[in-house]
């Protein structure tokens, strides 16, 4: 099902998007409506923003499905930490069992439990993860119980409840012709104009298409870009270097935003993929799906993301599983931290003089 809505999105199934077009249309209208009165509560005063005692930094996207916003958040917190502060993540944990505002523990914790990017962002940060349906509440607990500094919220462009001091958005380029509608007739969670609340933009793939090109004008722009780090075997927890992927046979699955994306950086590298397995985003893998994926003849490998591999229980996982890690490279790095830390000193010194 999500491979078809996102085909009607690109107009690769004409037919089907022709005959839903007038259903779609109006329920993309009525989406329009909601936001509109959503914007005008906030700005009339009717719905509150509130105020946090540390700087907050929102990751996030206009679009619905995978945009690398949850890699940036990683890449951004974990430089934040290299230089003395002490950040904290913020975010909702999709498809999460737990219920209410709490702090990850990798320890006691699972990807079921709290979610599977809240897990990772945990396990590959070693930073406070705070998780809730809440933000601004997070981003107390945050304050109380770890001292944090700085609270970044992952996938935080559309929160309005709490004031954000910054707000970085990032763009898939690549695909000049891209479907701007807004859902569900299109993926835009927000009409176009919405990226003049950006004060950066991270363009990811190429260039972006030429409104949004138009609607960044004028604001901070960088490029970024997936670069592998190393594999890891699941069931012998061994490193291993990215070339072990050259010339193999090799089954990969995923459950991305852009399962698109994480085959070809397979293929960059050398690999020969056999069998590619799309999974839904944020995918629960069953042991039955592990049996399933098992069963693929002719094959030497078998590689996944670590977004998925904190959902496979290393007793279920086969011998030649692996997951590929893989960090963000942000073009002029220095720039972009640059422009981060200035507007948290200014920040902190009107605070200082109020």
């Amino acid at each position: 099902m999500h491979d078809t809505i996102i085909k009607v999105w690109n107009n690769e199934l004409r037919f089907l998007r022709w005959a839903l077009y007038t259903p779609l249309s109006l329920l993309a209208l009525i989406y329009r409506v909601l936001l509109s009165l959503r914007e005008y509560g906030y700005k009339r005063g009717f719905f509150k923003t509130a105020k946090a005692a540390v700087f907050v930094i929102s990751v996030g996207n206009l679009t619905l499905g995978g945009t690398g916003k949850t890699s940036v958040v990683e890449r951004l917190a974990t430089r934040l930490k290299e230089i003395g502060m002490n950040p904290g993540i913020v975010t909702r944990g999709y498809k999460r069992k737990r219920k209410g505002t709490f702090c990850v523990d990798i320890k006691k914790d699972s990807a079921h439990d709290v979610g599977d990017e809240a897990f990772m962002l945990a396990h590959r940060t070693r930073l406070p993860v705070l998780v809730g349906d809440k933000k601004h509440e997070a981003v107390e607990m945050g304050i109380r119980d770890f001292n944090i500094d700085v609270a970044i919220l992952d996938d935080g462009f559309q929160t309005r409840v709490i004031k954000k001091d910054l707000e970085i958005v990032v763009i898939q380029g690549g695909n000049p012709s891209v479907n701007t509608d807004l859902f569900p007739l299109g993926p835009y969670r927000e009409p176009l104009k919405s990226m003049k609340r950006a004060d950066i933009a991270l363009i990811h793939k190429g260039e972006p298409n030429h409104m949004l090109d138009l609607m960044t004008m004028g604001i901070p722009r960088f490029r970024m870009r997936y670069k592998p780090a190393y594999l890891y075997n699941i069931r012998h927890d061994m490193i291993a270097h990215y070339n072990l992927l050259k010339e193999k046979n090799i089954l990969a699955f995923s459950g991305l935003g852009d399962n698109a994306s994480f085959f070809k950086i397979i293929g960059d590298l050398g690999g020969r993929i056999i069998y590619k397995i799309p999974f839904p985003d944020h995918h629960d893998y069953s042991v039955r799906d592990i049996k399933r994926l098992s069963a693929f003849k002719d094959i030497d490998l078998m590689v996944t993301t670590a977004k998925d591999a904190v959902k496979i229980h290393k007793s279920h996982a086969p011998e030649k599983l692996f997951y590929l890690a893989v960090d963000i490279e942000i073009e002029r790095e220095n720039e972009f931290m640059g422009n981060i830390l200035s507007r948290i000193q200014q920040s902190r010194f009107k605070t200082y003089v109020q």
